[in-house]
């Protein structure tokens, strides 16, 4: 099987396991369902949040802030990586901005070498400091709101009927069996990322769904808005968002080979937010070339529509004149 047949196996089966609500997994080697909750169910597992902040202070637990200051101020923690910390987010902020308006593979690549070595830095730093900070406050609610969800959502049956755990058997676990169960958890929030969610979204069999659903989320998934899971609320905003800039896209449609690979597509709505927005700050420009760039880029750069110089001419007559020549570059 090639790398984009496993692909749209992968989101295909992703795409059923959202519009079905749960999720199966193994466990101990036996089947266990994880179902995706709403809105109204998480909001329903933070009402113990003050409780637990209570309990982690009796157990002598401080805040992230509060311990921060502490260390630094006895000298165990320097301002200055926390500044540190604060550039290198900045900075790869900006350079996915960056990357979303190129289209010469060379500056993508380098690009995307500049993050990757921005981010390792910063997860050098954030380690740093964690191992600094130690067990705190936010720790021990993030432990107890794991606790809770896997005792709320892991099931014994597709049906979503019979709960995997009791609080009294989930709280006699054995520590390895405890620690298998996060890993389990671990791979299911993987699976559904954003970026995940993103590329299913991008998928011609999805959004030809979308496309027959008239931008109602009942006739796409059945239940009403209250009733959809975190999952299916955000497949379902980003097909409309992928819709909205299919609108833009002024008559340009992907080639075949884009269309058929959901990474590819993101690309080419990439280039149509950005073409929509350089077509904004200069509606009189004919075009621009790009030293470097291929035909192929330039065609991406052009939301499809780039065209030679040959091309051009033969549009306006047979030749171009020196107004033209100005209108291109936007003078």
């Amino acid at each position: 099987m090639s790398e984009l047949s496993e692909k749209i196996s992968f989101l295909r089966y992703l795409y059923r396991e959202i519009c079905v609500g749960f999720s199966e997994f193994k466990y101990l080697g036996k089947p266990i369902f994880i179902k995706h909750l709403t809105e109204l169910e998480i909001g329903e597992l933070q009402k113990n949040r003050e409780d637990y902040v209570n309990e982690a202070k009796e157990k002598g637990l401080e805040f992230k802030e509060d311990k921060l200051i502490f260390l630094t101020q006895n000298g165990l923690w320097e301002r200055s990586k926390d500044v540190a910390i604060e550039d290198l987010e900045r900075e790869i902020s900006n350079l996915h901005q960056v990357g979303k308006n190129l289209f010469i593979k060379r500056q993508i690549l380098q690009n995307k070498t500049s993050i990757k070595k921005a981010e390792e830095k910063l997860k050098e730093l954030n380690e740093e400091k964690n191992e600094a900070l130690g067990y705190c406050i936010e720790d021990y609610i993030n432990k107890k709101f794991n606790e809770d969800y896997m005792v709320s959502a892991l099931y014994k049956d597709s049906g979503l009927t019979e709960k995997y755990f009791t609080e009294e058997a989930f709280d006699e676990l054995h520590a390895s069996e405890f620690s298998d169960l996060m890993y389990l958890i671990e791979s299911f929030y993987q699976k559904f990322s954003h970026e995940h969610i993103k590329k299913l979204a991008a998928c011609s069999f999805t959004m030809n769904t979308y496309q027959v659903c008239g931008d109602n989320s009942y006739y796409f998934y059945g239940k009403f808005a209250k009733d959809l899971t975190s999952y299916q609320i955000n497949l379902f905003s980003l097909c409309g968002y992928f819709k909205s800039l299919i609108s833009h896209a002024e008559g340009h449609s992907p080639p075949p080979d884009v269309a058929e690979d959901p990474d590819k597509m993101i690309e080419w709505y990439d280039t149509v937010v950005t073409s929509a927005s350089n077509k904004g700050e200069n509606k009189e420009a004919l075009g621009v070339g790009h030293t470097g760039a291929t035909k192929e880029e330039l065609q991406k750069m052009a939301g499809g529509g780039a065209m030679t110089l040959g091309e051009m001419a033969k549009k306006k007559g047979g030749s171009l004149t020196k107004e033209d020549f100005l209108k291109m570059h936007g003078i």
